[in-house]
């Protein structure tokens, strides 16, 4: 049985859902306990694998930046070492075993149209256990994880970590002249592997001055280019169960089903996507009975949706970069493009 998180950790984690990188003093009030204490909260949840924080480049924002979900069917006996060489490949995001359809489902994110084509066409192909692929080019991405939350705070505690950030977010064209693409993706690789790492910490890795590396990352942060997340294992949770609904929808009702979903507080991803299946809607979900009433809500709120196939996760190897345990911890080994 997985380990559970308890209600102070799972307020601690919420808190830092909603902000990454506040200070232990400024939650301790909030929270109704001392910096020390969260502190050792979070040492504690880390070291367990059952939280941690990440960064990556906002998705869909640079010029030519492709987004896809590659489906993958694969000989059984190959698959372990299938699953070893994509857990290690930057491209390569997310990784899930799939209940039924397909065995693999990957999220892919390329700099390319070219390096895309190049995993799809002549990479996977190589490789002996893979009997076939389909991949899902997104065109739109409407939600994801970064913005799903637990409800382990009450509404005047949310409101009061949220208000924590009150410098203004601005474009990324306003990041300071100091920060150049290298730095940038300097401090992204840093954050990737840990979303709370301090200006002097960062620095002593890239070998610069803390005072510029403090001013660059306060500007990278206040950018809108790199996306902070405190990710949980999801069996320490109440919602153990991943399902995916591949969806045909028209154009025109992309938008309206969009809002009708982004009200589900079970919602972690939400795209739309090139070929039959050109909606894709994602969930956490508490059992396989709350699974059919999701999706009853689901064909009721939005009856110009098409279910044409749905899928459960039968386990994530690899989450936004991080490897996952065989019981969804993080193991700490961190792969992504940083930029």
């Amino acid at each position: 049985m997985s380990e559970m998180l308890t209600e102070s950790e799972l307020s601690l984690i919420h808190a830092l859902q909603i902000r990454p990188r506040a200070t232990w003093a400024e939650l301790a009030p909030i929270l109704r306990a001392t910096s020390a204490t969260l502190a050792r909260r979070w040492e504690s949840v880390t070291e367990r694998g059952l939280a941690w924080i990440t960064a990556y480049p906002a998705p869909m924002t640079g010029a030519g930046a492709f987004t896809a979900m590659i489906e993958v069917t694969c000989d059984l006996a190959g698959t372990k070492t299938l699953v070893e060489a994509l857990t290690r490949d930057p491209r390569v995001s997310s990784i899930e075993h799939a209940a039924r359809g397909r065995d693999l489902i990957l999220t892919v994110q390329t700099g390319s149209l070219h390096e895309l084509s190049d995993l799809v066409l002549e990479e996977l192909p190589r490789h002996p256990s893979v009997n076939a692929t389909r991949t899902h080019t997104c065109t739109a991405l409407h939600a994801e994880g970064s913005r799903w939350r637990l409800d382990s705070l009450d509404t005047a505690q949310s409101a009061a970590i949220a208000a924590l950030e009150n410098t203004p977010l601005q474009s990324g064209s306003s990041r300071p002249e100091s920060l150049t693409d290298e730095v940038a993706r300097a401090l992204v690789r840093e954050l990737t592997r840990n979303g709370r790492a301090s200006a002097r910490e960062i620095a002593a890795v890239i070998d610069r001055p803390a005072s510029s590396v403090r001013r660059q990352l306060a500007g990278l942060l206040r950018s809108r280019t790199v996306v902070l997340r405190c990710d949980v294992a999801q069996n320490a949770t109440r919602w153990p169960i991943t399902v995916t609904w591949w969806c045909r929808l028209p154009v025109r009702a992309h938008r309206d089903v969009v809002e009708v979903v982004n009200t589900r507080p079970e919602l972690r991803l939400c795209m739309s996507m090139t070929g039959p299946a050109n909606f894709l809607v994602s969930m956490w979900v508490s059992s396989l009975p709350d699974l059919l009433r999701v999706q009853e809500w689901l064909e009721t709120r939005a009856p110009s949706l098409e279910i044409i196939d749905s899928s459960v996760t039968l386990r994530s190897r690899k989450r936004m970069g991080w490897e996952l345990d065989t019981h969804g911890r993080a193991t700490g080994y961190v792969t992504a493009h940083g930029g």
